[in-house]
């Protein structure tokens, strides 16, 4: 611990992060009564938005701020209140029933489906009534209600894929989201919350006799907090945080065993428009040859894909442009990997994301589809969404079982719609998933040190906007439902 003599801050709950897990685990606690110290690195959404976005929104023309931000190598909009997620147009996930999206082979040889968020909380009954709760919350909060597609969904998904889901799902624009966080951060604090931005905790340790420490860097010099719970619910970007963290005070965990690596598979927004009719964000899966499983992901049909710095190196994602659609549509393919008995998740990812930027000379690096197969590639300009960019071989940094997953996924996407993936299409590296080590959690996401919970993509059981809301609503309900056991006991009750 440093040693600062600021004087602590005592209060009932600390919550580190606010992104949706960190937001809705505040919410639950305050609703409660509770006393919540809410730290966030960043500042407030709209101060941490994108200037062309505020641009846009304040009536002027999105050229006058195109000169500050758009040709920025990497996006730096990933904190502030909400969350990385929230600060661009984006998709909340199910809105009718929660379904299993992914699938796995089973030890029987067999091919099962399964939702993450059913194995983080225990059971499936549990993460659908949480889901249906974050909604109804989401709704209260100023949430315009989804308005269902009516159109047909493809049926023909099942003849090239093990595994189909086309569950409707809900988009929300950056315009609504500032509603819902501006209302949800104003009940924190008209019920004694205290949301504390530019606050970027440093250190939780936990106190003799129960409790916890936390230091907080500001602008106004460290801060100091003693709670009895801490719910750590930072982004991928505390990963670093997080994995010196529970090293330190011993919070048990393994390595993962299994990670998410893949590309941004990008084409012509009509091209792509079979594949979401009926769906926004449409969920096909395969097994490959080592019973991996391969799947679409993040779907953004009239999007854009955007690179942030990741670690040593830089990763990629979906940006979705539900206000200013773009020409183009993308998708994540990512291939679920069961790594070896003693290889570190957290460092195979890394070394994954870092060899493809060392390729490309620190940029994310894009080919062809003819490219990625070995065909002639024609003359001309990538037709990418990425300003800055390698325009290099993917086979020469990507790992074959990776290309052929790709082109396998590209193959099956063409026979059902002919050209729906040309050969002009790009793939851009790197993508990974899943990062955090492997906690040993509870079903209500504490960890091995009472009182210390983690959520959202921390939890290292889930990623989205919905799921970690879900899982900060039950980390919460875990505080409360603990501190009124020992209230009980302390008052003599049985």
């Amino acid at each position: 611990m440093s040693d600062t003599n600021a004087t602590p801050v005592r209060t009932d709950a600390v919550v580190i992060g606010g992104g949706p897990a960190g937001l809705f685990a505040a919410l639950t606690l305050v609703r409660a009564g509770r006393r919540v110290a809410l730290l966030e690195a960043g500042g407030d959404m709209r101060e941490s938005l994108c200037s062309r976005l505020v641009a846009r929104m304040d009536g002027r023309s999105v050229r006058d701020a195109e000169k500050f931000r758009l040709q920025c190598p990497r996006c730096t909009c990933l904190t502030g209140l909400g969350g990385a997620a929230f600060h661009f147009d984006t998709n909340l996930g199910y809105i009718s029933s929660l379904t299993r999206s992914k699938i796995e082979s089973a030890p029987d040889g067999t091919v099962r489906s399964y939702s993450g968020l059913e194995r983080a909380l225990g059971s499936f009954d549990r993460a659908q009534e949480l889901i249906s709760e974050a909604y109804r919350i989401l709704y209260e909060l100023g949430l315009p209600p989804a308005e269902p597609d009516e159109a047909d969904h493809e049926d023909s998904f099942g003849s090239m894929f093990q595994h189909v889901d086309t569950a409707l799902s809900q988009s929300v624009t950056v315009d609504d989201s500032l509603v819902v966080i501006a209302r949800l951060k104003a009940e924190l604090e008209e019920n004694g919350g205290r949301v504390l931005l530019y606050h970027r905790a440093e250190d939780v340790e936990p106190l003799t006799g129960g409790g916890f420490e936390v230091r907080a860097a500001t602008p106004d010099g460290p801060a100091v907090f003693h709670a009895d719970d801490v719910v750590v619910g930072v982004g991928k970007l505390g990963l670093p945080w997080v994995r010196e963290l529970i090293g330190r005070i011993g919070v048990r965990h393994r390595p993962s065993s299994r990670v998410d690596l893949g590309v941004r598979l990008e084409t012509r927004r009509e091209d792509l428009d079979h594949l979401l009719n009926g769906c926004h964000n449409p969920k096909l899966s395969f097994l490959n040859e080592e019973g991996h499983s391969v799947r679409t992901f993040c779907v953004c049909g009239g999007g854009r894909v955007m690179q942030y710095g990741f670690l040593d190196a830089v990763a990629l994602d979906g940006q979705h442009c539900l206000n200013q659609p773009t020409s183009k549509s993308n998708m994540g393919v990512l291939t679920t990997v069961d790594l070896p008995e003693g290889t570190d998740g957290t460092e195979h990812a890394a070394a994954f994301a870092a060899r493809v930027a060392a390729y490309g000379k620190g940029l994310p690096v894009v080919s062809t589809v003819d490219e990625l197969a070995g065909r002639p590639v024609p003359e001309g300009p990538l037709t990418t969404s990425l300003i800055n960019y390698h325009h290099g071989d993917l086979r020469e940094c990507l790992p074959a079982s990776l290309v052929r997953d790709v082109l396998a996924m590209v193959d099956r996407l063409n026979a059902l719609h002919p050209g729906m993936v040309p050969g002009t299409s790009t793939v851009a590296a790197p993508v990974v998933e899943r990062l955090f080590p492997d906690l040993d959690l509870s079903d209500d996401l504490e960890s091995s040190i009472p009182g210390l919970y983690f959520v959202g993509d921390s939890s290292s059981k889930i990623i989205g906007i919905t799921y970690g809301a879900a899982t900060g609503m039950a980390a919460a309900r875990s505080v409360l439902r603990r501190r009124a056991g020992l209230a009980t006991t302390a008052g003599g009750g049985h």
